[in-house]
C-alpha cells in the first residue's frame, strides 16, 4: 500500500513539474543561466558541452528533454532532473546524482593467467565512473586471453561490492577450465572430393605429433584457431570451386566443445553442386592488347573443369597487365553461362582512361629525408601510372631496411589523375653490439661495434667495430654513400687494421680501400671496381716452414684494383627469402707494390620460397689465382676452406693444400658449393633452423673433381636484436688423417 501511495505522489509531482516548465514554454521566456548540480568527480564543464539549452536562448520543453537524455548518454549518472527559479531571472538547473567510482578491481580463481596480465584486459580502471558496459567487455577481453591459451570453457563473472563515499569494488571471478583441443573435424555431404584432400592447408587441425613438437608448422598442437574458421570454410571451398564445382554451397562452421573432457568438434556442412566443364572463353574489348596475347597470360583450360579459383588469378593478371600500362581503373568483367554441365566464359574488359601521377606526398618519415625516399621511387610526378613500379619502389624502399613498414596508396583527384601517398613507418637504424662468440680454432672471441645504416637521415652508412680473440684483432672503419649526389653511384671508405695468426704464420695488416659502382637495370646490376692499399707483415710461426712459406716472410705492400660486375635481386640484405646473387671480381696486384697476382672469383647464390613456409637455398663459388712477373700468390690470398662460410665440417682455414712439412699454404684453385633447406622454428621471433650439405676443395695448382670433400649438418639461426646469429654443427663424411668427424660453428653478425 505505501509504494502504491509513492508512485502516486511521484507521478503528481512529475505532472506538476511538466505542467510549470509547460507554462514556460508557453511563455518562451529568456533563460538567464544554466546551473550544474549534484557533480563531486565528474566535471560540470563536461556536462554543459553536451546540453543545448543556453543563456539568451529562449526556453523551450522539448529542448530541456533532449538535454537529460544527452546528459545520460554520458554515463556518468543515476539519476537527471531539471528545474526553474524566475525570483532573479529564468536560472534552469539540472540536478545530478552520479554513479558510485570504482575504488579497487581484484581478480580470484586464475591460475593460469597472472593478475599483472589480466589487469591488460581492463576496460574498466580504478578512479573511473563505474560503467556495465566497460565490465562486460572487461569479461569478453578476459575471456579471449584464456581462449587464446585454448581453455575455451572458462566462466568470468563479477560482484560489485558498495563501499563509502558513493565508492565500489569490482571482484571478477574466473572459473579456469582444462586446456580444449580439436578431437574432429568433420566434413559433412563432400561425395566427389576426398575429405583429406578437403582438409589440407586449413589452419585448424587434430592434434598430431608429439606434444613437444607441437610448436613446429608441421606438427599441430590441435588448438582452436577461432578467427580462421571463415577461412578453413573459404579453402574447401575453393577446393571445389577449382575442379568445376561452381555451385557449391557450404554453411557457417558449427564448434561443440565437451564440456567434461575439452574435445573440440568442427562441422563443415556442404553442398556440392554439379560439376563443370569450360567449353570456352571469350574477351571482349582486350584494346590494346590483342586477345592472344590475354589468352597466353590465363591459366584456364578448355576442356578441363572449370577453375574458378584459376579464373580469380587470371582476372588479377589482367587487371595487372592494364595497370602496368597506365589504366589504374580497368574493370574485368567475366559473366558464366551454364548448360548440360558446360560453362561458356566471357570476359568483357572495360579498360577506362589512362592514369598519370599528380603528386607525391611522403608521410611518417620523421628522420629520414623526402630524397632518400624519392629516390628509390620507380615512378615521378607526370608518370603514367604503373602498378609494377608500385610495387617494385615498395620492395626496395623496405630493402633498405630503414622501415618496419611501406604502403602506397593512390587516390583519384580527376578522371586521369592520381595522388600517391607513400606512407612509411620508421624503425630505429643505429645500433650499438656487444657479443662474444666461439670458434673452433678462435675459441672465445669478443667483438663490439656501433653502426648506423640511415647517418642522420642522409642514407649513409656508417660502422665502426673491433673484434678481439685469441687469434685475431681487428678494427674496421666502414662508410658508403650508396646514392652519390643522388645518382645511382655508390662510393665507399673501407679502413682496416687487422692481426691474424693462423696455424702456420702471423700476419698484420693496415691499409684502406675505396669502391666506387655505378647501377643499371633497375639498380639489379653494378658494375664498378675497388682500389686497396695495403701494408701487410708475416711472421712464420712454424719450426718447419718449408720453402714455400719461407718465401712469404717479411713486409710487403699491396696496391690493388679489382673491378667487378654484382647482380642482385634478393628481397632482403639480412634474411633473404627468394631472388638471386651473382658476382665476378678480378683483383690485379702489382698497381705499385711488392705483390704481383691476379686472383678471380665467381659466386652464385639463389633463393626460393618452398610450401610450408620452407626456404631452398643453393650456393656456389670458383676461383683462381696466378702470380705474375714471376712472383707467387701470396699465402694470404690464397684459397683456404673450412668454416662456418664455407665447408662447414671442416675446422677454419684447414680444408687447404700443404706442403712437405705438412704447413697450410693454401690453394690457387677452389671450388666450393652448397644446398640449404630454411625452416621456421619459431618465425614470430626470427629463430629458423637450417638443414646443409656442402661439397668442395681447393688445389695447388689445377682443378681436381675428381677429389671434392663433402660434409653435412644442422643449424640455428635468430635475428636477434644485435644482430643475425648462427650455430651450425657440420659432419665431415668422410674424415682424413687428424680431421674431426664433427665441428661446432659459432658467428654473430654475419650475413647469411
Amino acid at each position: 500500500m505505501k509504494r502504491i501511495i509513492s508512485l502516486v505522489a511521484i507521478i503528481l509531482l512529475t505532472a506538476i513539474l511538466f505542467l510549470t516548465l509547460l507554462s514556460y514554454t508557453g511563455l518562451a521566456k529568456t533563460i538567464t543561466s544554466v546551473n550544474i548540480e549534484g557533480t563531486m568527480r565528474t566535471d560540470k564543464a563536461t556536462v554543459l558541452s553536451v546540453i543545448n539549452s543556453k543563456p539568451g536562448k529562449d526556453f523551450n520543453l522539448k529542448t530541456v528533454d533532449d538535454d537529460i537524455k544527452n546528459i545520460y548518454k554520458l554515463g556518468f549518472y543515476k539519476t537527471v532532473q531539471a528545474s526553474i527559479d524566475e525570483q532573479n531571472g529564468l536560472i534552469l538547473t539540472y540536478t545530478v546524482k552520479e554513479k558510485p567510482s570504482v575504488r579497487f578491481i581484484t581478480f580470484v580463481g586464475n591460475e593460469e593467467l597472472s593478475d599483472k596480465k589480466l589487469q591488460k584486459a581492463l576496460k574498466i580502471k580504478g578512479y573511473n565512473i563505474l560503467n556495465k558496459d566497460l565490465i562486460n567487455q572487461t569479461i569478453n577481453q578476459i575471456m579471449g586471453m584464456y581462449a587464446s591459451k585454448g581453455m575455451f570453457l572458462t566462466r568470468v563473472t563479477y560482484k560489485i561490492k558498495p563501499t563509502n563515499k558513493n565508492r565500489v569494488d569490482i571482484e571478477f571471478d574466473i572459473k579456469e577450465s582444462k586446456e580444449t583441443t580439436v578431437r574432429e573435424i568433420n566434413i559433412i555431404g563432400n561425395k566427389h572430393v576426398d575429405e583429406d584432400k578437403l582438409k589440407d592447408n586449413l589452419k585448424n587441425h587434430v592434434k598430431k605429433g608429439p606434444y613437444i613438437l607441437t610448436w613446429l608448422p608441421w606438427f599441430y598442437s590441435g588448438k582452436l584457431r577461432i578467427n580462421e574458421l571463415d577461412n578453413d570454410a573459404q579453402k574447401i571451398r575453393d577446393v571445389y570451386l577449382s575442379k568445376g564445382y561452381i555451385d557449391i554451397t557450404l554453411k557457417e562452421p558449427i564448434v561443440t566443445v565437451e564440456p567434461d573432457t575439452g574435445a573440440i568438434h568442427i562441422d563443415f556442412s556442404l553442398k556440392e553442386g554439379k560439376q563443370y566443364v569450360l567449353k570456352s572463353i571469350k574477351l571482349i574489348n582486350t584494346y590494346p592488347f590483342k586477345k592472344e596475347k590475354i589468352l597466353k597470360a590465363m591459366n584456364l583450360k578448355i576442356n578441363k573443369p572449370f577453375n574458378i579459383v584459376v579464373l580469380r588469378k587470371d582476372i588479377d593478371k589482367i587487371t595487372d597487365m592494364y595497370a602496368n600500362i597506365g589504366y589504374a581503373f580497368a574493370d574485368i568483367n567475366p559473366n558464366i553461362e551454364k548448360k548440360n554441365g558446360y560453362a561458356n566464359l566471357t570476359i568483357t574488359i572495360d579498360k577506362g582512361p589512362k592514369v598519370f601521377i599528380n603528386r607525391i606526398e611522403i608521410v611518417g618519415n620523421n628522420k629520414t629525408h623526402d630524397d632518400v625516399i624519392r629516390r628509390e621511387l620507380k615512378f615521378k610526378e607526370g608518370d603514367l601510372y604503373s602498378l609494377k613500379k608500385i610495387n617494385r619502389s615498395k620492395a626496395k624502399l623496405m630493402k633498405l631496411d630503414f622501415f618496419d613498414s611501406v604502403k602506397i596508396t593512390t587516390s583519384r583527384v580527376a578522371n586521369n589523375k592520381v595522388n600517391a601517398k607513400v606512407i612509411i613507418k620508421e624503425k630505429p637504424t643505429g645500433m650499438l653490439t656487444f657479443g662474444i662468440g666461439y670458434g673452433s680454432y678462435d675459441k672465445v672471441g669478443v667483438k663490439a661495434s656501433v653502426s648506423e645504416r640511415n647517418l642522420f637521415g642522409t642514407g649513409i652508412h656508417g660502422k665502426l667495430s673491433a673484434e678481439f680473440s685469441s687469434k685475431t684483432s681487428l678494427f674496421d672503419l666502414h662508410l658508403v654513400d650508396d646514392w652519390l649526389y643522388n645518382k645511382p653511384i655508390s662510393l665507399g671508405l673501407d679502413i682496416v687494421h687487422q692481426k691474424y695468426e693462423s696455424y702456420d704464420y702471423d700476419q698484420k695488416t693496415t691499409g684502406f680501400t675505396v669502391t666506387l659502382a655505378r647501377r643499371f637495370w633497375d639498380d639489379d646490376l653494378s658494375v664498378g671496381s675497388k682500389y686497396s692499399l695495403t701494408f701487410n707483415d708475416i711472421t712464420l710461426e712454424t719450426d718447419n716452414p718449408g720453402y714455400y712459406l719461407k718465401q712469404q716472410e717479411g713486409k710487403y705492400t699491396e696496391s690493388s684494383l679489382e673491378p667487378f660486375v654484382a647482380y642482385n635481386t634478393l628481397d632482403s640484405n639480412v634474411f633473404p627469402t627468394k631472388g638471386v646473387n651473382v658476382t665476378q671480381t678480378l683483383r690485379v696486384a702489382g698497381v705499385g707494390g711488392d705483390r704481383k697476382y691476379v686472383k678471380a672469383v665467381l659466386f652464385g647464390e639463389y633463393f626460393h620460397q618452398l610450401p610450408l613456409d620452407l626456404i631452398g637455398h643453393i650456393k656456389a663459388e670458383i676461383g683462381y689465382a696466378k702470380g705474375i712477373s714471376g712472383r707467387d700468390v701470396p699465402i694470404d690470398r690464397r684459397f683456404f676452406l673450412g668454416g662456418i662460410d664455407s665447408m662447414r665440417g671442416f675446422k677454419t682455414d684447414k680444408l687447404a693444400p700443404q706442403d712437405k712439412e705438412g704447413n697450410y699454404i693454401g690453394g690457387n684453385r677452389e671450388f666450393q658449393s652448397a644446398a640449404e633447406l630454411i625452416f621456421p622454428l619459431l618465425s614470430q621471433l626470427n629463430l629458423y633452423g637450417v638443414g646443409f650439405y656442402d661439397i668442395g676443395n681447393c688445389w695447388l695448382d689445377k682443378y681436381e673433381f675428381s677429389d671434392l670433400r663433402s660434409d653435412a649438418g644442422l643449424g640455428i639461426r635468430w635475428i636477434s636484436p644485435i644482430g643475425p646469429i648462427r650455430i651450425e654443427v657440420g659432419k665431415n663424411l668422410d674424415p682424413k688423417n687428424d680431421e674431426n668427424s664433427t665441428v661446432i660453428q659459432f658467428s654473430v653478425g654475419a650475413l647469411f
